[in-house]
């Protein structure tokens, strides 16, 4: 749909929100990674506190540049990761929009480009803030130490690491000093960012969900060719190092019973976009694969599109989490959670459940198995998420997001956040 020089003139006034990020495919929710999801589901949010709100994203360019209205949302691809297809069509695009004084950024490193384009973004926003504009930041990972990281990076931890962690630290910094607010979704990561950043700019929206309704668990298994009289743990979300998707692969070597029933892993994702193009990505996913081709005890599906995702969370009687480290809320533990589902979840995590297990082998077998063969756990486990998902609900978040713009001081915002 072609929209007109006067469609377009609508958005371009100062009530208006200007949001800058990936965001899925038309008519689609879980493609284009994590930060994509997120802000949409936050943006329908904010649409349903304030209908009358006039919303622009600039958003990534995914097979060609394109302008379109979905669900009242104006969406302009105009941008790509690298350094001049990214800075320039981004400023051409402000510019057509000068009247919106409101900005909200979705953060992720990698989302905009290499180390160098995503180096000089706080450079970049800081003139912004300089020309009147009021940002807003949403930061999807907040990590003060890349030790762990490592290997999801590409960094060679024997050298430089000190020097790494000083630069990140020196980044979140400018990050914050060119923000007039600072958003993460969770507590404890923005606990951490206000030891990093002074101030105390950061304040939490917990990661929101829209709660979903399961099917029937084996007209779930039914659909997607499994065998019921197997018990099966699900682990969903893009493959990496730092989920700890080599772990759960190692889990599952030798075959794992709980009774007499078969426990078999379904992995569900694909390759990291972001990712994707790295070499030490490539290497990680090469051999990843290997440890997985023909092990009859592992399910990979691959990407999941959105029409098949209610099935996998619906057959899985487990949901797994075994990330190595905790450096932003996921994505796919908030679907488990929206649908309801027991989880369990790796020692880095431990703050979202009681069930947690260490980083070894042994550590996840045992749990898995201690889990699924106690009735009441797993009880425990689907209340735990029932109750979350009540509170976690996007449509509670909306007037959040929007009470971070209702003023050019921060304060009544942060006054309306400590109150929740």
């Amino acid at each position: 749909m072609k929209l007109t020089a006067l469609q377009l003139s609508a958005f371009n006034r100062p009530d208006s929100l200007l949001v800058i990020s990936t965001y899925p495919d038309q008519k689609t929710t879980h493609t284009g990674g994590g930060l994509a999801t997120y802000t949409k589901n936050s943006l329908l949010a904010i649409r349903k506190a304030d209908p009358l709100r006039k919303i622009i994203v600039l958003a990534n360019i995914t097979d060609e540049p394109e302008t379109y209205l979905e669900k009242g949302i104006l969406v302009i691809r105009c941008w790509e990761r690298s350094l001049l297809s990214f800075y320039f069509p981004l400023t051409q695009a402000l510019l057509k929009f000068d009247q919106v004084k409101n900005i909200l950024l979705g953060f992720e490193f990698a989302a905009f480009g290499d180390l160098f384009t995503t180096g000089l973004l706080p450079l970049y926003l800081s003139i912004l803030k300089l020309a009147g504009k009021r940002l807003v930041t949403v930061v999807h990972q907040v990590v003060s130490d890349l030790t762990d990281l490592a290997t999801h990076t590409g960094i060679d931890k024997n050298k430089h690491l000190n020097l790494y962690n000083r630069l990140l630290i020196a980044y979140f910094r400018w990050l914050g000093f060119a923000s007039h607010k600072i958003v993460t979704l969770e507590q404890n990561l923005a606990d951490r960012f206000n030891l990093i950043v002074p101030g105390m700019k950061a304040t939490a929206i917990p990661h929101g969900l829209y709660p979903k309704k399961a099917i029937e668990k084996k007209l779930a298994q039914s659909r997607l060719n499994l065998d019921s009289r197997h018990l099966f743990v699900l682990c969903f979300g893009y493959l990496s190092h730092y989920k700890g998707s080599d772990l759960i692969v190692k889990a599952f070597k030798k075959p794992l019973l709980v009774g007499k029933k078969k426990v078999r892993l379904i992995l569900a994702g694909g390759e990291n976009q972001t990712q994707g193009q790295k070499h030490h990505y490539r290497h990680f996913y090469k051999n990843l694969y290997k440890a997985i081709d023909n092990n009859p005890n592992i399910i990979h599906t691959g990407f999941v599109p959105d029409t098949r995702i209610k099935s996998f969370y619906s057959a899985a009687d487990l949901v797994v989490f075994p990330y190595r480290t905790f450096m932003s809320a996921s994505g796919p533990l908030s679907l488990a959670i929206a649908y309801r589902k027991p989880f369990i979840v790796s020692e880095p995590l431990a703050n979202y459940s009681p069930a947690s297990f260490g980083l070894t082998t042994d550590s996840i077998r045992q749990s898995l198995k201690d889990t699924l063969s106690k009735k009441s756990r797993m009880n425990k486990l689907t209340e735990l998420s029932q109750t979350m998902s009540a509170q976690r609900n996007f449509n509670r978040q909306g007037a959040l997001y929007l009470a971070l713009f209702a003023s050019h001081q921060s304060s009544p915002a942060g006054t309306l956040l400590a109150r929740r």
